[in-house]
């Protein structure tokens, strides 16, 4: 109800649903006090009250496609909820406010515990509030959750992929702050192919700390189960961000260590099984050859295995015998196959792979010359033909007003569908 101001007073608000004497009782209990004893006033503000918690019960329903669910109300001081620790911004604001107070006063003088960096422990930290292991298992309440704090009034860019995500100061938090639906992990074999550890280099490798179970599918899992509460598994399911829940998040896992069937099968049985379990993964369905859209999409990208027989688990009917195939190849956009068509749903290749054999190769300070963007073309018809969305990596970032040039030739002139950066301020305030 939006009240209208008046010479420096609220105007009443009446419910409609009152009886004419009835509000005129409640105006003159509002006045004075004096006949706050009236039979008909105590009446009155009976039937208010009633009113009141009729609204504020119907306020805590979540409604998730499914069966409705009476969420627990959220005590206003209770500091064991998201509530408590939510200061009401969210995106690229929530990190800006993140590099300036985070280590403000007294958090820089103690340097003990620091897992990740200072800086993504703190935002950790904050995200998960003081919630409690009973409170996580029992309370429904999307508005208090983790995808509500980071991306709440964010609009979803999806035409854009987080280059070398991966390196960033809050690895997927900070693409998701900004509205960007394409994220990437390097992923090593570890400790003796037990685990999967995230990095550029394998000479900076942090197991510990960075995996790829504790920066992208355990936190992925955690904010996905906060808001899909619905009881039947068969319900849709909603994903990362709040503006569009429909949206998918793709997850680019490169694979780095030669042994890509070990990669893949610990892949999915230690780091993605939960997630398909829970039904929150894209997945092709074997028979039908109809893909089914759910809150993550897996493409796996560089030595990943090439057998369709391992990426189904060695089952005629699929991985875990689900007559589905939860994850998609980066196909070359370069060197495109019709078997591609099945395997995958994006086509990636460099800009120095895709002017190979065009007769220039060299990209001057105007951008793309009419003779390289004609040569390139063709790649991109191909693959749109076969339903697959193209991606080209490699582009010259700098000077800055040769990237806008870039940025601008491929969303415009070849109809590039994401757009592959390291700068995602500058992005999203362009597109």
């Amino acid at each position: 109800m939006h009240h209208k101001e008046r010479r420096g007073k609220i105007k009443q608000y009446i419910p409609r649903s009152l009886k004419y004497e009835d509000s005129k009782q409640v105006q003159h209990f509002s006045r004075s006090c004096d006949h706050c004893a009236h039979p008909t006033m105590i009446r009155s503000v009976f039937v208010c009250l009633i009113l009141t918690a009729a609204a504020f019960w119907a306020g805590t329903l979540v409604n998730v496609r499914g069966t409705p669910i009476l969420s627990k109300v959220v005590l206003e001081n209770n500091p064991d909820t998201h509530e408590f620790n939510n200061i009401g911004i969210t995106g690229y604001r929530l990190l800006d406010f993140f590099e300036r107070k985070a280590f403000a006063n007294s958090a820089l003088d103690n340097s003990d515990n620091v897992n990740v960096s200072r800086y993504y422990d703190e935002f950790m930290r904050y995200l998960a509030g003081h919630v409690t292991e009973s409170q996580k298992e029992t309370t429904c309440f999307p508005e208090g959750s983790i995808i509500s704090k980071l991306t709440r009034d964010v609009n979803v860019i999806t035409n854009v992929h987080s280059h070398n995500d991966y390196w960033r100061n809050l690895p997927m938090f900070e693409a998701l702050c900004y509205g960007i639906a394409s994220i990437e992990a390097d992923v090593w074999l570890v400790n003796n192919n037990s685990e999967l550890a995230v990095g550029h280099n394998r000479a900076f490798l942090n197991p510990l700390e960075r995996s790829l179970n504790s920066l992208y599918t355990g936190p992925l899992l955690n904010m996905l189960n906060e808001v899909n509460c619905h009881q039947n598994e068969r319900d849709h399911k909603y994903g990362v961000f709040y503006n569009s829940p429909e949206t998918t998040l793709y997850l680019y896992i490169d694979f780095k260590s030669e042994d890509s069937k070990s990669t893949y099968e610990l892949l999915i049985n230690n780091y993605l099984k939960a997630l398909i379990d829970m039904g929150y993964m894209t997945f092709l369905d074997i028979e039908s050859r109809e893909i089914v859209w759910n809150p993550v999409t897996i493409i796996l990208t560089g030595d990943y295995p090439t057998d369709v027989r391992v990426l189904d688990g060695n089952n005629d009917d699929g991985i875990f015998h689900t007559g589905q195939r939860f994850v998609f190849v980066d196909a070359p956009l370069h060197q495109l196959k019709d078997e591609h068509a099945s395997l995958s749903i994006v086509a990636s290749a460099s800009l120095s792979q895709l002017l190979e054999d065009c007769t220039s190769s060299e990209v001057t300070l105007d951008g793309l010359s009419p003779e390289e963007l004609h040569c390139i073309k063709p790649f991109v018809e191909k693959a749109h033909s076969m339903k697959l969305k193209t991606r080209i990596w490699g582009v010259p970032t700098w000077p800055n007003k040769l990237k806008m040039r870039l940025w601008d030739q491929q969303a415009n002139d070849l109809m590039i569908d994401f757009l592959n950066t390291d700068d995602l301020f500058e992005v999203s305030q362009v597109f």
